[in-house]
Formats: C-alpha cells, structure tokens, sequence
C-alpha cells in the first residue's frame, strides 16, 4: 500500500475531496432513505433490510456486523422485521444453528419505494449541474466504482439508510 507521499500531489487533493464530499452525500441520502422507511421501523431496522436486500440468505451474524451491534441485538431487531412481516427468518439446511434471512415481498417493496423518492430527490439535486458536470461526475463515480469494486468491506456507504 501506498503511503501519502507516494501519491501526487494531485492524488492526494482529489483525496481530500471525496474524503469530503462523500460524507456530504451519503448524508443526505441516509436523510432521504428515512423519511420514506415505513411507519415504526427505525433507522437501524431500515439499515438491516438494506443489508439484508443486498445479502439475502445473510446470517444474524453478519446483520450483527453490518449495524455495529452484538448478535443477540440484531436478533431481536430482526425479530421485530419479522413480525412486521419485512424479513422471512429460516432455518439455514446445512447448519441448525444458522438463520438465514430475506426480505418478503412487503419489505422489498418498502425499500423500493424509499429508493424511488431519494432516486427521484438526487435527480433533483444533480439537474442543477450542466450536462457538462453531470458528464464529469458521472465518470468519477464510474471510475470510483470500478477502483473499489473489489473492496467489499462494510463501511458507511453500506450503511446508507
């Protein structure tokens, strides 16, 4: 790995940059995902079906690690999903010990509602750009995409919502 001052000067204030506007963004996004989760599921239960969408079979474990909380925490959060009839909570075949969760038709269709008005507010924002920037951005988040397409570590902007 590279340390800072094996970076150009350029590399290291574009760096700087999306260190700043990252946080800016997903921001507002997590602002949006909230005001359309349904009525009575917190944030962190919003955070878990995002998860759970984007990992279906995913173990408690792994919602657990995801959320930043201890298993039996997620347990009940999870418990909670499951009787708002948002999560299915199986039984995984190869192991009795292991739970394995998706979403029900109810809580994709809760996410994909949430998604469609921060879909919808982004496009807003973005319209504000000339096509020119829009052009501009649109590469650098391809290109930021593509550089840490292989980084699949949980961290914040896996926790949008």
């Amino acid at each position: 790995m590279k340390t800072p001052s094996d970076a150009s000067p350029l590399a290291e204030t574009t760096a700087l940059v999306v260190l700043e506007a990252v946080p800016l963004v997903m921001r507002a996004v997590r602002a949006r995902m909230r005001e359309g989760r349904p009525a009575g599921v917190t944030v962190p239960q919003f955070r878990a079906l995002l998860f759970i969408r984007r990992h279906p079979g995913a173990a408690l474990s792994d919602v657990a690690e995801h959320l930043g909380t201890s298993v039996p925490a997620a347990s009940d959060l999870v418990s909670r999903l499951v009787r708002e009839a948002l999560v299915v909570r199986e039984a995984d075949p190869r192991s009795r010990r292991r739970v394995s969760l998706t979403l029900t038709a109810e809580g994709r269709g809760q996410l994909e509602s949430a998604e469609r008005r921060v879909s919808g507010w982004l496009a807003d924002e973005l319209a504000r750009l000339s096509p020119e920037q829009l052009a501009v951005v649109a590469a650098g988040l391809e290109d930021l995409r593509a550089l840490f397409a292989g980084s699949e570590e949980p961290d914040e902007a896996d926790r949008a919502g």
